[in-house]
């Protein structure tokens, strides 16, 4: 039976105590003492149809949940109502117009909390998902099981009744490739299908797809174009009686290239409304070269990661036609962006890119929980804001929890609007017959940006002969895959690209990243003397190509961080032919005069090159050898963040009596190596705050 209690304030309370008061109430199990009053219409009360029906559900299974319900008013202290909500869920009681503020608990869950506005319009139904507060552990198990099988793409989920929430036992699953399932008394099922080994080893393989038929007891539903990942891939369903036309699940990577989707994207008046609003969201805070107050903030963002509050909760619109929707789900942040990124990102593609997906991902969407879409959801789950379905694949899940909390800001204070798309390369491809959606196409082949839009041209060369179909605004999201799979680039240089140009910020490209969780241990930073590099680029035996000139000093005339850097001149040796190879050492290269690494972490710099055609790597003293890393090539005249993490065996490679992979749980640092083509030209390098993030 459903409960309210009515308080009676003796004096009035500022908003912020009620908010807390209602914060309190939903983490405590919504327990107060009081007069006994209906929260729900289905207690005999009228209902009010500006209160939404409210529904509670399990986000990882789909599972419909008996949960405690309470409806704070945030304009009166005292008009709090609470009550049981039945598993099959039920409207809410007729209550006052104005902002409330709903939180909902169960036991073995997370509580959630969403605003609430009654306006006298019509509510649209909401459904609260509570995250379980102990993860199953089911989904990592299968991902292990695909991964072991090399060529296996689990698909797993459970099946519901649309509309009483109840489990759908013995629905037979078939696809089009053979393989079937029953689902259980609980509506789960599992099936196991097999892919092609190339799409996991082509970095620019598109994952193969299948379409499935789930039908017995009357139901009967077909989903086309389900991708296939080596992994966990876990789907919610729910259908009506008597059949559910066909659900599409193709990828909107999949839809982007063809000729209908870019119509649609470059042509749609809709369409190009949004993108009008969005382009003119927040270009106050562009940045200006002649506002020494933007170019001072972007300075200070650069050098600290800001610390910004990060919504817990947001409200996304479901079944929609654009922006227009029919239901309201409302997911904790982190559980969206899990579940949502493999909905826009592709779940195959490496662990970097989907980090930096998921920043971009959850920015997105916590900027409009500041900027809803309207009084009843925050955003869209069409392509529209972003794409979200509830379902999740356990890449993606870790990506957002390897990112928990992280965010692009410009001003220090508030979340950026951090916009991405397919492929921004600013060129349409004239062989391809299909048209752009990016009008300004200024920048040329090679070039992402969009200047008449606020967005600079970038740099971004793993683009190069891509027609686009995006905006030219933000991230490239295949560039991501790109700079990962052949570039080795891990998140947070691959971010820093795109939405700063790598410290370089103009325009709108001045978004920087907030909440970084890792702490950083300073090895060397140049700023009272050479530090452990006191040792010239020709001092060990391993470096070629140049000679004896060559030095290594310090210099407070160039410098990324503080107010000096490493200089590094190196000068070819005309006696050899050897492309370059400079083995710049470390604490002479002897382990205990350098710094304890552990492990896990990673090794990096600030590095500027002022000549083209440079890469770089680093030595690491491991307890069997010398490991050495891949090699990252930096561009000329800019500063670049350069790393390599030493937990992943695919950075490294086998040097002087090594493995190819750090194994110890402590290793030092034993040189930094500088690569370039042999060349009579004098190269100058600035190597800057050498550290450790762990």
């Amino acid at each position: 039976m459903s409960t309210l209690t009515d308080r009676k304030a003796g004096h009035p309370r500022r908003r912020s105590v009620i908010l807390a008061a209602a914060f309190v109430a939903c983490v405590t199990g919504l327990a107060h003492a009081g007069p006994v009053s209906p929260l729900l219409a289905s207690d005999g009360t009228r209902p009010d149809p500006s209160a939404p029906l409210v529904r509670v559900r399990d986000s990882a299974t789909g599972r419909s949940l008996p949960a405690q319900a309470e409806l704070q008013s945030l304009a009166r202290a005292d008009a709090v109502r609470q009550g049981a909500l039945p598993s099959s869920g039920a409207r809410l009681a007729q209550v006052a117009h104005g902002a409330y503020q709903l939180s909902v608990s169960a036991p073995g869950y997370h509580p959630l909390s969403m605003p609430l506005q009654v306006d006298g319009t019509a509510a649209l139904p909401v459904t609260l998902w509570l995250q379980p507060q102990r993860p199953s552990v089911e989904a990592e198990r299968r991902a292990l099981r695909a991964v072991e099988c090399g060529v296996c793409a689990i698909v797993s989920g459970h099946v519901y009744d649309r509309d009483s929430g109840r489990p759908l036992p013995g629905l037979r699953i078939r696809s089009e490739r053979g393989g079937s399932a029953t689902t259980d008394r609980d509506g789960a099922f599992e099936l196991v299908l097999h892919a092609s080994p190339h799409t996991t080893t082509d970095a620019e393989a598109l994952p193969e797809t299948t379409s499935l038929v789930i039908e017995g007891g009357g139901y009967r539903q077909a989903l086309r174009n389900l991708a296939l990942y080596q992994d966990s891939h876990d789907l919610i369903l729910d259908l009506a009686p008597g059949g559910s036309p066909p659900a599409d699940f193709g990828h909107v990577q999949l839809q982007a290239g063809t000729a209908p989707a870019r119509a649609a994207l470059a042509g749609a008046p809709a369409v190009a409304a949004i993108e009008a609003e969005r382009v003119a969201t927040d270009r106050h805070q562009a940045l200006d070269p002649d506002d020494p107050d933007t170019v001072a903030m972007a300075r200070e963002l650069a050098a600290q990661a800001a610390t910004l509050p990060v919504p817990g909760s947001i409200r996304v619109g479901t079944n929609c036609s654009g922006r227009s929707c029919t239901g309201v789900s409302v997911y904790a942040l982190e559980d969206y962006v899990g579940r949502g990124l493999d909905d826009e990102w592709i779940a195959s593609w490496r662990a970097a890119s989907l980090a930096a997906g998921a920043i971009a991902y959850r920015s997105y969407g916590a900027y409009h929980v500041a900027n809803p879409v309207n009084s009843q959801y925050d955003i869209c789950s069409s392509t529209s804001c972003q794409v979200f379905q509830p379902g999740s694949v356990t890449a993606t899940v870790a990506a957002a929890a390897a990112t928990r909390g992280v965010v692009l800001t410009r001003d220090g204070q508030s979340i950026a609007f951090s916009e991405y798309s397919a492929e921004n390369n600013a060129w349409d491809d004239p062989s391809d017959g299909l048209s752009c959606s990016n009008p300004d196409l200024s920048c040329g082949n090679g070039r992402n940006g969009s200047p008449r839009n606020g967005w600079p041209c970038l740099s971004d060369p793993v683009g190069t002969g891509r027609g686009c179909f995006g905006h030219g605004r933000g991230m490239s999201q295949w560039g991501t895959q790109r700079w990962a799979a052949n570039h080795g680039r891990d998140w947070l240089w691959i971010t820093n690209h795109y939405f700063n140009n790598s410290n370089q910020p103009g325009g709108m490209r001045n978004a920087f990243l907030a909440n970084l969780a890792t702490a950083t241990t300073m090895l060397d930073n140049f700023e009272n003397g050479v530090g452990r590099f006191g040792t010239g680029p020709t001092y060990s035996g391993s470096t070629v190509g140049i000679s004896t000139a060559s030095t290594a000093m310090r210099t407070c005339s160039v410098r990324h961080g503080g107010t000096c850097s490493l200089h590094v001149r190196l000068v070819d040796d005309p006696g050899s032919s050897a492309a370059w190879a400079v083995r710049l050492l470390s604490g002479v290269g002897t382990p205990a005069a350098n710094a304890p690494l552990p492990r896990p972490g990673s090794i990096g710099f600030w590095v500027y090159a002022g000549g083209s055609g440079m890469s770089v790597a680093v030595g690491i003293d491991d307890s069997d050898g010398t490991e050495r890393s891949i090699s990252r090539a930096i561009p000329a005249n800019s500063w670049t963040y350069v790393s390599w993490s030493l937990a992943d065996a695919g950075q490294w490679n086998a040097w002087a009596g090594g493995n190819g992979a750090i194994t110890a749980a402590n290793v030092t640092l034993d040189a930094i190596w500088l690569y370039h083509a042999n060349t009579s030209w004098d190269i100058n390098l600035y190597i800057d705050d050498v550290q450790l993030r762990h």
